[in-house]
């Protein structure tokens, strides 16, 4: 019987050729038919450059995506701010009395958000990333064939369209 090795072993045979030079970390290029029939363009065959890759990818699309909705939360916030004092002054202007107007938090509260949302983002890029990639480096090891620098990007983009479909609970009951 054969015997099982790990994709990551480094006393497993590399198929790797010796002047082989791992790409810079985007190194995405333009996957024309001309260069696919070719094979010109950049591949990661081995597995650590695998993860790497997947994980900076899920890194980066996940942070922009949750600071995007931080921002947006923030604005929202501002925005609630600026009409409950507008509604607060409109109230106040007709009466003598000074009227004690609502304590509201104070601003610097509202940086939370994005630094919450960025720490939370780091995290669920870092398990997610790390599972993703760990798993597309055995399958690609395991059939002996050299990744694409996008195929990392992609599974990036699919963890995040995953992660908002989740976000819903009424579409997750559907599917």
């Amino acid at each position: 019987m054969g015997q099982v090795q790990s994709a990551f072993d480094p006393d497993k045979g590399s198929r790797t050729p010796d002047s082989y030079v791992v790409p810079p970390f985007p190194s995405l290029y333009n996957p024309s038919i001309v260069s696919t029939r070719q094979q010109r363009g950049y591949f990661l065959p081995d597995a650590t450059s695998i993860w790497k890759f997947t994980f900076y990818w899920t890194l980066i699309l996940m942070s922009a995506t949750f600071e995007a909705c931080a921002a947006l939360a923030v604005f929202a916030q501002l925005l609630s701010r600026s009409a409950a004092r507008r509604r607060d002054a409109a109230a106040n202007a007709g009466r003598r009395s000074k009227f004690r107007l609502r304590r509201r938090s104070p601003l610097y509260f509202l940086l939370l958000i994005p630094i919450a949302m960025g720490a939370i983002a780091t995290f669920v890029s870092l398990v997610s990333g790390t599972v993703v990639g760990f798993a597309l480096a055995a399958v690609y090891n395991a059939g002996g064939f050299a990744m694409s620098t996008w195929v990392p990007f992609m599974w990036g983009m699919i963890q995040v369209v995953v992660l908002i479909i989740a976000s819903y609970s009424s579409l997750t009951r559907v599917l």
